[in-house]
């Protein structure tokens, strides 16, 4: 039976509004304009299904923002860095889906997605590009430990000739502690570092342990006890305060704990025995330290000539990477022992100037062993 056209083209009008209705309802609309909560609240929880292949590189755009897939290597401030954001903000963007990131910014784990931007699009700026400095890099050694000498104690070592040690203490902030390593190592830097047990155990610090066992060439540690507490007075202490509370000044028993607490952790994460160097947190000591020091193995302590003040940031009044580097390169003689962190805020910057400057003089940038050369 045949049907009238203007019924039949009646019929295929209506069809075709009740397939557009379906797939109205079907496809939502997106609105672009949602951005992240500024810092004075936390962000929204992302869905679990937005969540990208681990091993992806780029950011990705959001509506109204621009997400970054972390990357092994990558830490929370290095990502501000090259997204032209603070650390702050990045908690309070991501703060909710991933709650450690406040309590704990130190940890980053591989495929996290971070709220980068507030607008969607915004690319990272190319991250720095290690170069070996010039001129060819003179002959350093690490390692050839110096022997035990009973009440040692050095701020310089003056009969090294054209040495100075860059050391560095690992004991709270971590970033950009993978940078400056990466750094030393590319650029054939010898230095003696001196990590606390504590922050050795965190994710970052294990990692700075296994480019020291990597490297033993170049690396060699101290001591710089298991918590970072004052010594003397008692207190203060890294990253928590607690396991200093010792109600006035520490035992010699208290002392040593702290060492061999800490040794234990640095010989299984490096393969190298600390002793018998450390060195005092906060560089505060007095004769009972030493002795209960020296009774644990530990007798050579050793301080430094030069303090670059990089644990400073510069809006609280700290150093540029500039006013380091002129610090270190202009102050710096015969033996000289300069005192950084490889949490230091601006410490990376200052090493691009300060390696070549260092060496432009003629010095050789070496380990304490080095400098001490058996003595």
């Amino acid at each position: 039976m045949s049907v009238p056209r203007r019924r039949l083209a009646g019929f295929l009008l209506a069809f075709a509004v009740v397939l557009g209705a379906c797939a109205s309802q079907a496809s939502p609309s997106v609105d672009a304009t949602q951005r992240p909560v500024r810092s004075d609240s936390p962000s929204p929880t992302p869905p679990a299904t937005a969540t990208p292949p681990a091993e992806s590189a780029s950011p990705v755009d959001t509506p109204g923002a621009t997400v970054y897939a972390v990357l092994a290597g990558d830490t929370l401030a290095s990502i501000a860095r090259r997204f032209g954001t603070s650390v702050t903000q990045l908690q309070s963007w991501n703060g909710a889906r991933y709650p450690s990131l406040v309590s704990d910014p130190g940890t980053l784990l591989v495929g996290w997605r971070l709220v980068v931007a507030d607008e969607p699009g915004v690319t990272p700026l190319p991250a720095p590009t290690v170069r070996p400095t010039t001129p060819p890099v003179a002959a350093c050694h690490a390692g050839n430990r110096a022997a035990a000498a009973p009440g040692a104690v050095y701020r310089s070592i003056p009969a090294a000739g054209p040495e100075v040690a860059l050391t560095f203490d690992m004991g709270g902030r971590l970033d950009p502690a993978l940078q400056i390593m990466n750094s030393l190592v590319a650029n054939r830097v010898c230095a003696t570092i001196f990590p606390t047990g504590a922050m050795s155990q965190t994710v970052i610090g294990q990692q700075v342990l296994a480019m020291i066992k990597a490297h033993p060439e170049l690396f060699e540690i101290g001591n710089h006890t298991m918590h970072h507490c004052d010594l003397v007075h008692g207190g203060l202490g890294s990253p928590s305060t607690a396991p200093c509370a010792t109600g006035g000044p520490p035992t010699a028993a208290f002392v040593r704990k702290e060492l061999t607490d800490a040794a234990a952790i640095l010989k299984a994460g490096t393969g190298q025995d600390p002793a018998p160097y450390w060195r005092p947190p906060y560089g505060t000591y007095n004769q009972a330290v030493l002795n209960a020091a020296a009774s644990a193995g530990y007798t050579r302590t050793l301080l430094w000539d030069i303090d670059t003040i990089d644990w400073k940031p510069i809006a609280e009044g700290g150093p540029t990477a500039q006013q380091i580097a002129n610090k270190v390169v202009g102050g710096a003689v015969n033996g000289s022992v300069v005192l950084m962190h490889l949490g230091g805020y601006e410490t990376f910057d200052a090493l691009q100037i300060m390696v070549p400057g260092l060496r432009h003089r003629g010095f050789t940038l070496t380990s304490i062993s080095d400098q001490l050369d058996g003595r």
